[in-house]
């Protein structure tokens, strides 16, 4: 692997949730001076501790994380944001000596970052007008929309994914031109002018459907359903970290509309799938590795990156 000069190097780590990304990290952590910024588009909400596997107090006080439990869950978060914040973190831990490693499976963060963004006219009149039109439709009406007004994007967004089909919706509008044309016309711009060499963290399907259902009950039993149901009474159905993967379908339990053990299989069966699309979308990226966290090449592999990023500083 080539990790190139270590100024301007961010390594990432990405790949499916449950995969074992943080463990891996973690034990990292203890060998190479490193803080570890969160690439993930929920963890970042405040208060979505279990339902996000926000990392605990141990994890904490082995390794900084950055990004994460700062964003109240009434508020929205974009791509942009996220950029701009890493490249402020990312700084600051470099000023302190130390190396950011970017961490997560939000795929669209790492466009983001690694890419750049697309062009898209500033007027946040126009966007909050467009906003709260279509914050008042259905999920089924957005998707009708998007399929009528953005082919490529229903294509491409899952049916269930209503922030990132409400995006696409929002940047049609707003730009006059669809999410595909606009990524397609984007200039390379890397965050920092920096380097951003990926190694992915994969497992076979099955092991990974046995992990998330055993994360599954042990958030359960850390008491996910108290959480969401003292978030729901301060926050309302609502609002954008409810509408989180898990904590949405726990919302319609707690609303009286299905029981326990269906919303749970449900939680289950759609974490899988979302999961089965992270590693469809991280397969097809370029990357100096993939493997299993277990896989001792893989380990030597990114130990070695780590002490060249390290030694050049």
């Amino acid at each position: 692997m080539n990790g190139g000069a270590s100024r301007g190097v961010c390594p990432v780590i990405a790949g499916p949730t449950a995969v074992g990304k943080t463990d891996l990290v973690v034990g990292l952590a203890a060998r190479f001076p490193i803080e570890i910024v969160s690439l993930d588009s929920r963890q970042l909400y405040r208060g979505l501790r279990l339902g996000t596997a926000q990392p605990d107090a141990a994890e904490l006080a082995a390794c900084p994380h950055h990004l994460v439990d700062f964003l109240p869950p009434q508020e929205r978060y974009s791509a942009r944001r996220f950029r701009d914040d890493f490249q402020r973190v990312a700084a600051e831990i470099r000023a302190r000596g130390r190396f950011p490693v970017l961490v997560g499976g939000a795929g669209l963060y790492l466009t983001a970052v690694r890419d750049g963004l697309f062009a898209m006219p500033d007027d946040p009149a126009a966007l909050a007008g467009i906003r709260a039109e279509l914050d008042a439709l259905s999920d089924d009406e957005i998707r009708a929309r998007l399929r009528d007004e953005d082919p490529a994007s229903w294509q491409r967004i899952h049916a269930r994914d209503r922030y990132r089909s409400q995006r696409a919706l929002e940047i049609r509008r707003l730009a006059g031109e669809t999410m595909s044309d606009l990524m397609a016309a984007r200039v390379p711009d890397p965050a920092l002018d920096w380097d951003y060499p990926l190694v992915v963290l994969d497992r076979d399907r099955d092991d990974l459907r046995a992990r998330i259902a055993g994360r599954l009950r042990a958030m359960m039993d850390a008491g996910w359903l108290e959480e969401t149901a003292a978030l729901l009474e301060r926050h309302g159905p609502a609002c954008p970290g409810l509408r989180t993967l898990g904590y949405r379908e726990l919302v319609t339990h707690l609303g009286g509309e299905a029981d326990l053990p269906t919303t749970l299989a449900l939680v289950s069966l759609r974490t899988s799938q979302y999961a089965k699309r992270q590693q469809t979308w991280f397969r097809a990226q370029p990357q100096l590795r993939r493997g299993a966290p277990d896989d001792p090449a893989l380990r030597d592999d990114l130990a070695h990156l780590l002490e060249r990023v390290c030694a050049g500083a």
